[in-house]
């Protein structure tokens, strides 16, 4: 009897893990943001009235209706329609510049903004010491400037 017990215990306890190994159902809104219209070039959910978007959606909730994950939905959207129907770029050729040329333009201003707060910081350094009436002048400048106040003097 306990064994029988322990049996139904265990396999209680041990029921909801299958459950919780499944993935989420995914929906129309969760796909129609990183799939494009392949007609329109916008990405799903912004196509309203086009018949391509429309048989696109249609393809999607068939798939859904089926129990497929996130990512079985994508591969089979590809197969259909080609790797235009992605709303991200991909990882090879002509694709990669759209993930390297925003990180290089990114790195690129950071190390000018690096730059220049250094040679900002550097002109703030210390200041010559202010001329003031106690102050020594330079005699060249004081020479210069006494040759300049004799031309206006009568």
């Amino acid at each position: 009897m306990r064994r029988a017990l322990a049996l139904l215990v265990a396999l209680a306890l041990g029921a909801p893990a299958p459950a919780l190994a499944q993935e989420p159902q995914t929906n129309l809104a969760d796909i129609s943001d990183e799939v494009m219209c392949t007609v329109c070039g916008v990405p799903l959910e912004l196509a309203l009235d086009a018949p391509q978007a429309e048989a696109e959606r249609d393809f999607i909730r068939e798939l859904i209706g089926e129990g497929r994950t996130k990512d079985e939905i994508k591969d089979a959207l590809v197969a259909e329609y080609g790797e235009n129907v992605l709303a991200v770029p991909g990882t090879e050729g002509f694709d990669l510049a759209a993930w390297l040329i925003p990180i290089a333009a990114f790195l690129i201003a950071a190390c000018a903004i690096g730059i220049a707060l250094r040679r900002w910081r550097r002109k703030d350094g210390p200041a010559e010491p202010p001329q003031g009436p106690g102050t020594p002048a330079d005699p060249e400048a004081s020479a210069r400037l006494d040759a300049d106040m004799a031309l206006y003097e009568p």
